[in-house]
């Protein structure tokens, strides 16, 4: 039988072929190396998978055993580590290296309810736990909704910010019933090859910020590659040092400021009162050897949204964050970071959707606990909802009264608004209402002694003298006095004031001179103190006036 010719499709498979055979031979050794790199990757990556499988999916049951010596020298000494066998799920691990961990608040003794470390590898090389090496077990006992980590966590890692992963656990201890635990991955090598792709290698120094210690301590280092010598701390130490004119330029050689934006935006957001920006505690500190930039990364997250309405702006304990935010420019751009962020992550249905999925996973393994147990979390749960929809709606509100930059006109002065009742004290009533001759007035009312009403307004000035004008009329004002003033005027709020109208009065002009060393944030207070009776404010004669330099 006669060949027929092989068709173009044979030819290109045919040329393929022998294209293959000659890289099999000369380039034989480029391909071995070549493959060599992928193999490795493909096991991190594996395991990275069966990670994040572990903390969306089930929650797993931790048998945790100790032998009588291992269980006595953690009653010994609760921070050294120990072997233990560890059963989760149907998976048994042996040689696990356990200690006791906690700080102020959440150290338990191993009779108690402990908070564990569980390090898989260090006594059995080369050994993981559902692709992790180190997981932490918290007891919780700040947190009784054993919720609040896991939500932090999620919503930093959803915008950019490497923190630890988190899930529920149940806990037995040598057979005793603990209950319900939150469940941590580990600060380790795989954490930082996963988060920061740039350091395959997890060279770049990883440091532990401790229990309310700040960088100009020298940190234990957990992850990184060389010396120890805290050469790259000390490099961040002279960074906030630096005169005001060359901070900003020499942090952002050694800090990533934007990263440090957002985290410091989170921090606030979510009502973080211990951690850096605010206590100097619960933090990492990771110096990305590439770039040579230090990025913060939030831990111990049990203690948040305590406080729905908690100011944006609470105040800075932490060097770098107080240092940071000395410099111009710097706070609204994280006041800015913080509309973003809350946009874009903080809203009310990203917050229920999140919720949602934890709840229902969280609900399946309490189906076996105990009616009065699986109601009392649940309970705390549904209390952490209401507080995390109700600090989701505060942030806007509060966004909205933020002082803003100020513009006066070619004469120096500008129309003052943004003004909110504030009926403080006594039986008050603060209102706007329109006047017979045009206009709108504020209607500030005393029906009982000792009332103080009034409408606030904050504004944002640079340094300088300025005056707050004001046209005010009476009807039967009592006055009251105390330290902050008397009858009816206008002053800053945290100060005091001597103008002071009583009595009957027509319209009369009030003012209130003001002088600034530096740029400040303030209200403007318009009030009543008094006994009795009540005042009219002008709105379009509420004026501010910068006055020329002498």
């Amino acid at each position: 039988m006669r060949d027929h010719p092989p068709s173009p499709l044979r030819q290109r498979f045919c040329l393929l072929a022998v294209t293959l055979l000659m890289l099999s031979g000369a380039g034989c050794r480029e391909r071995a190396s070549a493959v060599a790199a992928p193999a490795a990757d493909t096991r991190q990556t594996l395991l990275d998978r069966e990670a994040d499988a572990f903390f969306s999916g089930p929650v797993k049951t931790f048998e945790v055993t100790l032998g009588s010596n291992s269980l006595a020298s953690l009653r010994q000494d609760p921070r050294k580590a120990v072997p233990a066998t560890v059963r989760i799920g149907s998976n048994v691990f042996d040689s696990v290296s356990v200690h006791v961990k906690g700080s102020a608040g959440s150290t338990r003794s191993v009779d108690d309810n402990p908070a564990l470390t569980l390090n898989f590898g260090k006594y059995k090389e080369g050994q993981t736990a559902f692709g992790l090496h180190k997981l932490h077990l918290n007891n919780s006992v700040q947190d009784p909704s054993r919720m609040s980590e896991l939500v932090a966590s999620t919503l930093y890692r959803r915008s950019g910010i490497p923190t630890a992963r988190a899930t529920q656990g149940l806990m037995l201890l040598n057979g005793r019933d603990l209950g319900l635990y939150v469940v941590k991955e580990g600060y380790d090598k795989a954490f930082v090859r996963r988060n920061f792709p740039e350091d395959p290698q997890a060279e770049g120094n990883l440091y532990d910020g401790g229990f309310v210690r700040d960088i100009d301590q020298d940190l234990t280092r957990e992850v990184g590659h060389g010396t120890n010598d805290f050469a790259d701390l000390r490099q961040l130490r002279n960074a906030i040092n630096e005169g005001p004119a060359t901070r900003l330029a020499a942090l952002e050689r050694i800090l990533d400021v934007d990263h440090f934006l957002s985290y410091c935006a989170w921090q606030s957001i979510n009502d973080d009162w211990d951690g850096y920006p605010r206590n100097r505690n619960n933090y990492r500190l990771y110096r990305d050897p590439v770039h040579n930039r230090f990025r913060f990364i939030p831990h111990g997250m049990d203690q948040l949204y305590a406080n729905p309405g908690q100011a944006l702006e609470p105040g800075w304990a932490g060097v770098v964050a107080q240092r940071f935010f000395e410099l111009p420019g710097t706070r609204d751009a994280f006041l800015d970071r913080i509309t973003r962020l809350s946009t874009n992550y903080f809203t009310p249905g990203a917050i229920t959707n999140l919720l949602d999925t934890a709840t229902a996973r969280l609900t399946n393994a309490l189906a076996a606990r105990s009616e009065p147990e699986r109601q009392e979390i649940l309970g705390h749960v549904r209390g952490l909802r209401a507080r995390l929809l109700e600090r989701a709606a505060q942030i806007p509100v509060q966004m909205e009264l933020r002082p803003r930059p100020v513009h006066f006109d070619e004469h120096g002065e500008m129309t003052l608004g943004g003004w909110v009742p504030r009926p403080d004290t006594g039986n008050g009533m603060a209102e706007i209402v329109a006047l017979p001759t045009g206009g709108r007035a504020f209607h500030l009312l005393a029906r009982s002694e000792a009332t103080v009403a009034g409408f606030r307004a904050p504004i944002r000035l640079p340094a300088g003298d300025y005056v707050l004008s004001a046209r005010f009329k009476t009807s039967r004002l009592k006055p009251y006095t105390d330290s902050r003033g008397s009858g009816a005027g206008v002053r800053i709020g945290g100060g005091s004031r001597t103008n002071a109208l009583a009595g009957t009065q027509d319209w009369t002009p009030v003012r209130f001179p003001l002088h600034l060393e530096e740029s400040r944030d303030l209200e403007w207070v318009v009030e009543i103190r008094a006994n009795a009776g009540e005042a009219w404010v002008e709105m379009n004669s509420l004026k501010l006036q910068r006055l020329k330099s002498r």
